[in-house]
């Protein structure tokens, strides 16, 4: 992943937590808090690696 790719998911997750912060609903602040999480990973290790195992045959 290049480093312009992790600033734009830093930078959303920062975005993120900001709309928890002044979201009124419950609901709302925790979908914004999952997206943060989801995007703080993102930044911090890149796409998730899929454990699908592989066919052989």
């Amino acid at each position: 992943m290049s480093d312009h790719d992790k600033s734009y998911f830093a930078r959303r997750a920062a975005e993120e937590a900001e709309l928890a912060l002044a979201a009124a609903d419950p609901e709302a602040q925790e979908a914004h808090r999952r997206l943060q999480r989801a995007y703080t990973e993102r930044a911090s290790v890149g796409e998730r690696v899929s454990n699908e195992a592989e066919v052989i045959g």
